[in-house]
């Protein structure tokens, strides 16, 4: 695992104990004030609306439902660092599948 990859990987693991916490608004103080987030089910969102979407209810089953994060690449350009993985979600309820 590369340096950059190791980095944002316990970035990611800090942020998923502070969500899990509830403590939504002191993970975002990592976040600048551009930083957007490309999530499943929904358009791309920006740091503004990030505390609505994570209150939404029909988030709420999933808020603290068991997660895991693999980061699988970052790229760095200039003062940019943009970060690729992918994510497993774990949540009681009906099994649909989707």
């Amino acid at each position: 695992m590369n340096s950059g990859v190791a980095e944002f990987q316990k970035l990611h693991n800090e942020l998923d104990q502070l969500r899990k916490a509830g403590k939504h608004e002191e993970g975002l103080k990592h976040c600048t004030s551009d930083c957007y987030f490309m999530t499943p089910f929904r358009p791309p969102y920006g740091i503004k609306d990030a505390l609505e979407v994570m209150k939404n209810p029909k988030l709420q089953p999933y808020v603290n439902a068991e997660s895991k994060i693999i980061v699988d690449d970052v790229k760095v350009s200039g003062d940019v660092a943009i970060d690729r993985g992918h994510f497993t979600l774990q949540h009681e309820g009906e099994k649909k599948g989707r």
